[in-house]
């Protein structure tokens, strides 16, 4: 294991880059769990929502649901204008506006129609939008159970009883929430967190394996490595192991500031093994792509470029650090052939996950596709490193 224990001499020289990068990552990450995570009081008080509901709709489906919001929200009377929305959810008059569109209550019972759909929008005060978001799909999801317990249509003469039922099946549910108002923000937060650690992946993973690959992909080092009597295949996988560690111990760091500052109870949610999952995924198929990329690269200023731009361009494209909903359809279309998209989707999939009826198929999907990505990569650098191995002898 010769390539292994030269790989970390030769990374030795990073490690000043490595801390600068970890200590100015924990610093943001400081600043982004205080935004968005509130205080103690705050928390207690989580569940004292502040809704504007604007319903053009005026079916019976949207007034019950209107009424099921007045139940557990404050429903603030707002006037009509963008200015006046704007300066309520900036000035905390209200923390949630919700514009019912006409169709509204045809597509909650239409059986094709899963989420019908609603114009919501968030004030600047992040945890409390959250939690008022909870509630509006904690009342669709249940909408959707009654539905399929119908067979997928409600019938119209059981209408007004199952509206009734909803709401009384959700009065239980969610005045519970309002006892773990703390619990389920500080998931939401951590969430959010994990897709800032993908950023933090790439960005160091680019960086420094990358400085050290090209160190000792050099030519002279090869010749001599390969002179002094170790095969290549040996070398190939000293290299691609250390990287490995390398990644683990970095992953693994990450996660215990996340868990450290937010709580490790949360460990003990059904919901943050399926982030971890997903978290670990995502390394390996990163790991992967920055060995292809490097093995391509021949030098460092080269490498210096691609780092940067490669971290950057990623996030911003896959929803790191711009919400995807705010990406525009034929940006997400090419990100999707990186993973880091479908990390941060299948991140979003299981934090809205509802507790009652859990589906994790797509983030199976989500894991299936990076896995491949990953496997993809692998090749493609196995077979550079072949081509390459030909040319030095």
């Amino acid at each position: 294991m010769k390539a292994f224990k030269l790989y970390f001499k030769v990374m030795r020289s990073s490690v000043a880059t490595i801390l600068t990068y970890l200590g100015i990552f924990a610093v943001i990450f400081n600043f982004v769990i205080q935004a968005y995570l509130p205080s103690e009081k705050e928390d207690l008080n989580i569940q004292e929502h502040k809704i504007a509901v604007f319903d053009a709709d005026e079916s019976p489906v949207s007034k019950a649901f209107t009424a099921y919001l007045a139940e557990h929200a404050e429903i603030v009377e707002l006037e009509d204008t963008e200015i006046a929305i704007n300066d309520a959810l900036f000035e905390g008059d209200a923390y949630y506006v919700i514009r019912i569109p006409q169709g509204f209550g045809e597509q909650m019972l239409d059986p094709e129609c899963h989420n019908a759909e609603l114009n919501a929008r968030g004030s600047v005060y992040v945890h409390l939008s959250i939690a008022s978001a909870q509630l509006v799909e904690s009342y669709q999801q249940t909408f959707q159970v009654y539905k399929q317990a119908f067979g997928g249509r409600i019938p119209a003469d059981k209408l007004e009883e199952t509206l009734n039922l909803i709401r009384t099946d959700l009065q239980g549910e969610v005045s519970t929430r309002a006892f773990q108002g703390g619990d389920t923000s500080k998931l939401s937060v951590l969430g959010v967190s994990y897709n800032y650690t993908f950023y933090i992946i790439i960005a160091l993973l680019s960086a420094v394996i990358g400085g050290t690959l090209i160190s000792m992909e050099n030519q002279n080092v090869k010749r001599r490595d390969l002179v002094s009597g170790i095969p290549e295949r040996q070398r190939t996988f000293g290299i691609f192991l250390a990287t490995l560690l390398f990644s683990v111990v970095l992953w693994v760091f990450l996660l215990v500031i996340l868990y450290s500052w937010l709580g490790f109870d949360l460990l003990n949610n059904s919901k943050s093994p399926w982030l971890i999952g997903v978290s670990f995924v995502h390394m390996v198929a990163i790991l992967a792509i920055v060995n292809f990329f490097i093995t391509l690269l021949r030098n460092k200023g080269s490498l210096n470029f691609f780092s940067t731009v490669f971290s950057l361009a990623l996030s911003f494209t896959s929803g790191v650090f711009v919400p995807l909903k705010f990406i525009q359809t034929p940006v997400q279309k090419v990100a999707s052939f990186m993973p880091t998209v479908w990390a941060v989707k299948a991140n979003d999939s299981i934090i809205n996950m509802p507790e009652q009826t859990p589906d994790y198929s797509f983030v199976w999907q989500s894991m299936g596709i990076m896995l491949l990505m990953a496997t993809a990569f692998l090749c493609l650098t196995l077979v550079l490193r072949k081509s390459r191995q030909r040319s030095i002898a």
